[in-house]
């Protein structure tokens, strides 16, 4: 298999140049955002209520995110795609305040969301990786709103090109939990593991040769799979969603399937005496007790021949899994999972002769004229 050919003539949007730069671009972002954070998240703090939103993989961060807020708050917090905020007017008001994730500052979905919260008076938090205030944008947005504020993200590569997110959905990460924690004045070993660690190993988890050998021969084993499962727990269930829904269906256009372990076995399990599909299982590690009791009932039960097991601390250094050996730290696993996916979602575009950057369909119904011309 010639890998470097695929490279060249498919990854139009070099997204595996996105990919190797993330742990860089986590870093960039928490340096040259956390006093702007701090400043911003002083402003809101006393709001009574509080709504992550976005759409996509910005939604799936908000969900990821919440682990994190509901370890360390007692702030009520709803995570609500942008398109059905809408639809809830009574969750907005000036006792609440909304934070916006999204990647271009465009997403039309997410500004019409904004705009919506801006009529009911809530404070308006917007992060995203757009650099220029744009006409329209959500900065534009946000700048001319006495209750607005913008956190940047800034990723090595600008502006992000490939479809599926890959720098901008860790470093929207990185700068949702930064918030997290200053609105709720956390100054805990948790703030530690997100400003000094987790940019770190991510930087060496995105450029492992190793992940990328293991990776290939994953992709390898799903070329010939119509459909296949993403298995994750607690918040390894966000990594399995991100794969599933953005790298796997947007980005290799393949129908994968996100499942939470906790509901698999109660239902989902019996498929196993019929046609079981192929199976990723997001492997937790041994410290963390009843998250390896679903894994391990799950891994005797399936079909071994339609399984593999994704750890990503194969990669890292053994000392990296002491970091991890407490709940707390439990709460940034999607940052560490997602990675190893990430590069088979790549890999298995590549295989399948897809280019993993770009899409046909998905940029077409993201305006809402587009979405009148789609429909007629």
């Amino acid at each position: 298999m010639n890998w470097g050919s695929l490279e060249k003539r498919l990854d139009s949007t070099k997204m595996k140049q996105h990919i190797q730069s993330q742990g860089r671009s986590i870093s960039q972002t928490i340096n040259n955002e956390i006093e702007n954070i701090i400043k911003i998240a002083s402003k809101v703090k006393n709001s009574e209520n509080f709504i992550f939103s976005g759409c996509g993989d910005k939604h799936i961060v908000g969900l990821a995110s919440q682990f994190l807020w509901n370890k360390i708050s007692n702030k009520h917090l709803s995570v609500v795609q942008s398109r059905l905020l809408v639809n809830y007017p009574n969750y907005m008001d000036k006792r609440t305040c909304i934070v916006f994730t999204t990647q271009s500052g465009t997403t039309f979905d997410t500004i019409q969301a904004c705009k919506f919260a801006i009529s009911k008076k809530s404070k308006v938090v917007c992060i995203t990786n757009l650099k220029e205030k744009k006409e329209s944008s959500i900065i534009e947005l946000c700048e001319n709103y006495e209750n607005g504020y913008v956190i940047r993200t800034h990723t090595e590569i600008y502006p992000e090109e490939p479809l599926p997110s890959t720098s901008t959905f860790h470093t929207s990460l990185a700068a949702l939990n930064l918030f997290s924690l200053a609105v709720n004045n956390n100054r805990s070993r948790i703030t530690e593991i997100q400003t000094n660690y987790i940019p770190k190993l991510i930087d060496v988890l995105s450029r492992s040769e190793k992940l990328m050998y293991f990776s290939k021969n994953v992709a390898k084993k799903l070329k010939s799979e119509d459909n296949f499962y993403v298995l994750g727990d607690g918040p390894r269930y966000v990594s399995a969603k991100k794969a599933a829904r953005i790298m796997f269906m947007e980005g290799s256009k393949v129908n994968a399937h996100d499942i939470e372990s906790e509901e698999f076995i109660h239902s989902l399990i019996e498929t196993i005496e019929g046609k079981p599909n192929f199976m990723l299982l997001l492997k937790p590690l041994d410290f963390w007790d009843k998250p390896m009791q679903l894994y391990k009932i799950i891994k005797n039960t399936w079909p071994k021949n339609k399984l593999v097991e994704i750890d990503p601390f194969e990669f890292l250094d053994v000392d990296t899994k002491t970091i991890f050996s407490s709940d707390d730290a439990d709460i940034f696993s999607p940052f560490v999972y997602t990675v190893p996916l990430e590069w088979i979602g790549y890999y298995l575009a590549l295989i399948k002769g897809r280019d993993p950057g770009r899409g046909k369909l998905v940029n077409k119904i993201r305006s809402q004229e587009n979405v009148k011309n789609f429909l007629t």
